[in-house]
C-alpha cells in the first residue's frame, strides 16, 4: 500500500513539474493576450501545491526521524 502511495504521490509530483515548465512557456502568450488573472490564478494553484507538497514532506521526515529515534531506543520490539 505504501509502495504504491508514493509511487502514485512521484506521478502526480512528475505532472505538476511538466505543468509548471508548460505554464512558463505560455505564461508571456497569456499576458499578451490579456490572461493576467488566468496567469495569478495558475501561480497560485502551483505554490498552493508547492507549499502542501512541502509540508508532506516535512511531516514524513519528522515520522521517519522519531520512527529512527524509537528503533534506536528500544531495539527489542523489532521495527
Amino acid at each position: 500500500m505504501w509502495n504504491h502511495a508514493v509511487k502514485w504521490a512521484g506521478q502526480i509530483d512528475h505532472a505538476m513539474n511538466v505543468s509548471k515548465r508548460v505554464f512558463g512557456a505560455l505564461h508571456p502568450m497569456i499576458e499578451d493576450m490579456g490572461g493576467g488573472n488566468v496567469n495569478r490564478a495558475v501561480m497560485g494553484g502551483l505554490r498552493r501545491y508547492e507549499q502542501g507538497r512541502d509540508q508532506v514532506i516535512g511531516h514524513h521526515n519528522k515520522v521517519q526521524a522519531q520512527l529512527s529515534h524509537l528503533r534506536r531506543a528500544v531495539p527489542e520490539i523489532d521495527l
